[in-house]
């Protein structure tokens, strides 16, 4: 993130870029989201990475963080998702929902381009399946409001 204070008004795309990121695109290679590739756009040139930024380079960030184990990054020791320690619990069902949903919120909220996390909703695609689609909606740190279902999290192994 750069220095100095966050800009406010309408900054435009260069502002949000600058704030929120900028990446290579992923696309996910399963319908469960499991795994992601790189990718790929055709240009005037031939064909060329997809990239992505703003807002959207700030929601594929949050759907990777929940796909990586909490410290396994050795570069950012914070980034990830500790969901699974939940799982290794005895809990009851709706316990397990919660705590799911309090790792969840933790992953999000620790992300420093995000100022405040509006709502979250882990909804069940399947009854009975023990998985659950994330919706979050956030306010970002240029103070837009950003609403992205960000991945799934699973409690069936």
């Amino acid at each position: 993130m750069p220095p100095g204070p966050v800009p406010t008004g309408d900054g435009g795309a260069d502002v949000e870029r600058r704030w929120l990121g900028h990446g290579i695109a992923l696309t996910p290679t399963s319908p469960d989201g499991i795994g992601h590739d790189l990718a790929f756009t055709d240009g005037p040139g031939g064909r060329d990475l997809a990239r992505v930024e703003g807002g959207e380079n700030l929601a594929q960030d949050l759907a990777v963080a929940l796909l990586t184990a909490l410290g396994t990054d050795p570069f950012h020791l914070r980034f990830g998702f500790d969901g699974l320690q939940v799982l290794t619990q005895a809990l009851t069902p709706p316990l397990i929902l919660e705590m799911l949903r309090l790792s969840v919120l933790r992953t999000v909220s620790v992300d420093s381009r995000v100022a405040e996390v509006l709502d979250l909703t882990l909804t069940e695609t399947v009854p009975g399946s023990r998985r659950w689609q994330v919706n979050v909606v956030l306010r970002t740190v240029l103070g837009d409001v950003l609403q992205s279902t960000i991945g799934e999290v699973a409690a069936d192994g």
